[in-house]
């Protein structure tokens, strides 16, 4: 069966429904695919992500391809991953006229942790041919991978400078969450270090099919690595610091920071660094805002490279 794409807008549940029939398709929660019907929101992405004719996009999760054909009306080339074998052969034969479309048949996470190397590896070779600097994801994006995949996205080395994304209510209220609070943890952190987070809109399960058990929002994410990022001298041991703190909250910050035990660093000398923050010995880790948390970690990290014979360089590598 062969689709015109030209005209073919597959974005109602009844025009969904029989062409997922007729293509002998059938929606797997394990991918997470809920589509967005609601056109006024989708013809509405590509102005948010500010796109232009320079621009090159990675989106995840082509789906039908209606978002991936709105993105390529705009931007220089786009770069489309789709897991799903049906779909991707749905979505090419859709797509199949468009000369800027790269569309790839692959899981975007080689593990539940990490990115697919073979996908990176072919953008960033696009890219380094094509002299192209910058990068932007706009996606709607599975909400059973959202995380590692934003995470691994601002951790990793793509020339990535905004992220429009489409997620779960509750990941953005995380992302966005302030020190103190109960959604403030690791998400929170990773997502401020690197970036300024604004979410656009909320997003109703009405304007999804199949409709989800929650509400969704548009995020809008620009990077920005120097503001707090750049002032880590190494960023493995960062994360060593903040895990500690944030995967035990109801400790104290100093008890977190003793069971580390990390080379000549002693209780005393912890008490020592929170009185020198004017922060008190009982005092938990999750209301340390960002740059306290640098601040400790720097300290910490500058006084373990100050023990002779005690850090290894390679263990925070």
């Amino acid at each position: 069966m062969s689709l015109k794409p030209v005209n073919f807008v597959p974005h109602t549940p009844s025009v969904l429904k029989q062409i997922f029939k007729d293509r002998g398709i059938t929606l797997s929660k394990r991918y997470g695919q809920n589509f967005l019907i609601d056109h006024n929101i989708l013809v509405s992405i590509p102005g948010i992500a500010d796109l232009g004719e320079n621009d090159v996009v990675l989106e995840i999760g082509t789906g039908t391809g209606g978002l991936t054909r709105l993105l390529a009306d705009k931007a220089r080339h786009v770069f489309t991953v789709e897991v799903d074998k049906k779909l991707f052969e749905l979505s090419s034969d859709i797509l199949r006229f468009y000369k800027n479309i790269t569309l790839i048949n692959a899981d975007i996470l080689k593990t539940k942790h990490e990115l697919n190397p073979e996908v990176l590896s072919g953008i960033h070779d696009w890219l380094r041919v094509h002299n192209q600097e910058h990068m932007k994801v706009v996606s709607n994006l599975p909400y059973n991978i959202s995380t590692p995949v934003i995470v691994n996205f601002l951790e990793g080395n793509l020339p990535i400078s905004v992220m429009v994304l489409m997620l779960q209510r509750e990941i953005t209220e995380r992302m966005t969450a302030a020190p103190g609070t109960k959604e403030y943890g690791i998400l929170s952190i990773i997502i401020q270090l690197f970036s300024e987070t604004e979410v656009v809109k909320i997003l109703p399960p009405t304007v999804f099919w199949p409709r989800p058990d929650v509400y969704s929002a548009i995020v809008k994410i620009r990077i920005q690595r120097e503001k707090f990022a750049g002032k880590i001298s190494n960023y493995p041991f960062f994360k060593k610091i903040m895990y500690a703190i944030f995967t035990s909250r109801r400790k104290t910050l100093l008890n977190s920071l003793e069971k580390l035990q990390l080379p000549g660093v002693s209780r005393a000398y912890c008490r020592e660094l929170l009185s020198s923050m004017q922060l008190d010995d009982r005092v938990r880790g999750e209301v340390l805002n960002l740059d306290q948390l640098i601040f400790i970690s720097e300290a910490l990290y500058k006084h373990t490279r100050n023990t002779p014979g005690k850090l290894r360089e390679r263990e925070y590598i």
